[in-house]
């Protein structure tokens, strides 16, 4: 795939103009990616104070006692997004849903563990351990081009 960047005062908001000569995979996988308009900051709790927290500074999101907390490797706040709203926000992304109660940052994730019976155990960075639920192995996978 060529690219090229044309530089050009005229454009105060940046186009983007895709040439083929037919649609193909990896051209509607790079059209849903430019589309995404991901946050910039999150609105996150700790204790009484309000924190703005930058997406890619999580490491993955979870539900506890009916509310979601996002872990970063400064600690745990609390948001009050829903996590389907937080799955649909970062659509696209490097985070993914890998279980009803969990989404992942796979930026952060330092390895992972394929065991013989199917399951996948992911190492987060900071050495926690979070577990795919068979639900969402096939969407992981693909993910992953395994």
């Amino acid at each position: 795939m060529e690219v090229e960047i044309k530089i050009d005062d005229a454009y105060v908001v940046p186009k983007i103009v895709i040439h083929t000569n037919r649609i193909t995979a990896q051209i509607t996988d790079l059209v849903k990616k430019l589309s995404i308009d991901t946050p910039e900051m999150l609105v996150a709790y700790q204790n009484d104070e309000v924190f703005l927290i930058n997406p890619a500074d999580i490491l993955n999101i979870y539900t506890e006692g009916q509310k979601i907390f996002a872990r970063l490797a400064n600690g745990t706040y609390r948001l009050k997004n829903r996590l389907y709203e937080l799955e649909e926000l970062f659509e696209g992304t490097a985070f993914l849903r890998i279980s009803n109660s969990e989404i992942v940052n796979f930026n952060n994730v330092e390895s992972l563990n394929m065991s013989i019976s199917g399951t996948i155990s992911l190492k987060l960075r900071t050495g926690g351990n979070s577990f795919v639920s068979r639900r969402y192995m096939d969407k992981i996978k693909k993910y992953l081009g395994l």
